[in-house]
């Protein structure tokens, strides 16, 4: 299932909803019931494409308002697992984001409207990134476990001596 990647003609900031983890739902199901590796690799990859796309939804929703009129950029975050996780940046300094984020939904100059969608785009990120990092775990998991069964089938395939007692 493609999502839409484009933003929303409407205004304002329109957070997730159910409809868009549902592809990703499926992949998760599919990871359930399977028990063949390579199986499971091909669901797991599935759910990491599938945040892939959620994750641009996102970007897009979160930059065509608010943050293109604040100086705070949500961007991608690569970690040493190969997860890219979504990240708050403050700009024009590119420094961590977080504090500014904070400052931002604290400040009552700030319309609630802003400090509302501020507080949306972060609980989205925060379920994102957590989605994003297990099922980075799943698919590490998977690799070890099918190294793991190559070499038990390597191990008994091998010709040992009959051993005697």
């Amino acid at each position: 299932m493609m999502m839409n990647p484009l933003p929303d003609a409407g205004p304002g900031y329109r957070p997730l909803c159910p409809r868009d983890w549902l592809a990703y739902e499926s992949s998760l199901k599919g990871l359930l019931r399977v028990r063949e590796p390579q199986a499971l690799a091909r669901y797991a990859a599935e759910a990491e494409a599938t945040l892939h796309q959620i994750r641009t939804l996102l970007l897009h929703r979160s930059w065509r308002w608010p943050l293109q009129h604040l100086p705070l950029m949500l961007c991608l975050g690569p970690a040493r697992s190969g997860a890219v996780y979504l990240r708050w940046r403050s700009y024009p300094l590119n420094l961590s984001g977080m504090a500014a984020w904070q400052a931002l939904v604290q400040d009552i100059s700030q319309p609630q409207t802003v400090r509302d969608a501020l507080l949306a785009i972060e609980r989205d990120r925060v379920m994102f990134n957590m989605q994003m990092s297990v099922t980075t775990f799943i698919l590490r998991q998977i690799r070890e476990c099918t190294e793991k069964l190559t070499a038990a089938r390597h191990i008994a395939a091998a010709e040992f001596p009959a051993t005697t007692q």
